[in-house]
């Protein structure tokens, strides 16, 4: 199955328990500093008032994606709490955080200025682990690079804008740099058909998986892949366009598992604690699927009729009994609550500030 260019359609758990997650309701952390370019807005149509939650787990930290499905189940009239980092890769450009009353609280430009190189419109970002950073791509652009949390300042850059190539520096629809727990983090490159591992410090590249043809054949090939998500104990899942699979590599570079799903366009696979993998569909009828290690579907959501998803890019969850789905086509963020498969909430802008083809998604639960 063929990849085209952004414009016209984009790309695209840990095995146990882990001591890290040991800690989720139960540790605290201090809040981290106030964050630059807070923009004054009031709440859209869409945000009602957050009823304050009868029980709220202590702030956990930074999580990898996936890991917040193991949050303690929120009342009923809370669809999250802390916030959401949504990336848009419409002419926009640029990344927003936002709280659960909808009010923009951060805005970050990726195109000159303020950029001395621009990375382009972004179709991913995430929160490092240690949370000092955060790490976006554009798979338009070619590129991707860190970015300081606190500052915005850029603390590498890699690509080189709007020009393609295959070596280590360059790269051919590059897609989802996602955080590791070593700092480190790995970087789906869709039409090279490779999985780069990256220097979180650098960007320099670490290692690499595939980029030996383009078919079904992990590790070794991979069939158009878009997304390369880490767990706790270094494994990744990695999910592949051209074969419609999701695959469980090892630390170690073997093949856990691997399995076609029911999904026209497989994105973003990222591992649940239980050892389950959340994947969508960006497909015109979206639809976000969690995918058991056996291959079966344990979660489903596809609705018709107002709330059809139109190219859901990704899906994370926010609890145990919440997922944040970007609905790219529909230009909204919806959070469902899986237990019941009902939306409890969504988002398409704030004041005169409306999403435009958002496409990447992370959390952070304070």
């Amino acid at each position: 199955m063929s990849v085209r260019s952004r414009s016209a359609r984009r790309r695209s758990v840990a095995a146990a328990a882990l001591a890290g997650l040991m800690l989720l309701t139960g540790c605290s952390s201090a809040p981290p500093a106030s964050l630059p370019q807070v923009v004054p807005s009031r709440a859209p149509a869409t945000a009602t008032p957050v009823p304050t939650p009868t029980r709220t787990p202590a702030p956990p930290g930074f999580l990898l994606p996936g890991e917040a499905a193991a949050l303690p189940a929120l009342p009923a009239g809370v669809p999250f709490t802390g916030h959401l980092l949504i990336a848009e890769s419409s002419s926009h450009s640029r990344l927003t955080e936002i709280d659960p009353s909808g009010n923009i609280t951060w805005t970050f430009p990726t195109t000159s200025p303020p950029l001395l190189h621009p990375l382009g419109a972004p179709d991913d970002a995430f929160y490092s682990t240690d949370g000092s950073s955060i790490l976006l791509s554009s798979e338009d652009g070619q590129g991707a690079m860190a970015i300081d949390r606190t500052s915005g300042a850029v603390l590498w850059q890699i690509g080189t804008y709007d020009r393609r190539g295959k070596d280590s520096t360059h790269f051919n629809n590059p897609d989802d740099l996602a955080p590791a727990a070593d700092g480190s983090a790995w970087m789906a490159d869709i039409n090279n058909c490779r999985i780069l591992h990256l220097s979180g410090s650098t960007g320099a590249t670490i290692s690499i998986l595939g980029g030996n043809g383009c078919r079904h054949n992990p590790p070794q090939q991979f069939a158009t892949p878009n997304g390369a998500f880490p767990t706790r104990d270094g494994s990744v899942v990695v999910t592949e366009i051209g074969s419609r699979s999701v695959n469980w590599i090892n630390p170690d570079g073997t093949l856990r598992w691997s399995h076609r799903v029911p999904a026209g366009y497989p994105s973003d696979g990222m591992a649940y604690p239980d050892g389950s993998v959340l994947l969508t569909d960006y497909s015109t009828l979206g639809q976000v699927l969690r995918i058991g290690a056996d291959g079966a579907v344990l979660w489903k959501y596809a609705p018709r009729g107002k709330e059809q998803l139109n190219h859901t890019s990704i899906a994370i969850p926010l609890a145990s009994n919440r997922v944040a789905i970007c609905d790219d086509f529909n230009n909204r963020i919806v959070v469902v609550d899986p237990t019941t498969s009902t939306v409890v909430w969504q988002w398409s802008g704030s004041g005169s500030y409306h999403l435009a083809r958002p496409d990447g998604i992370d959390y952070r639960p304070f």
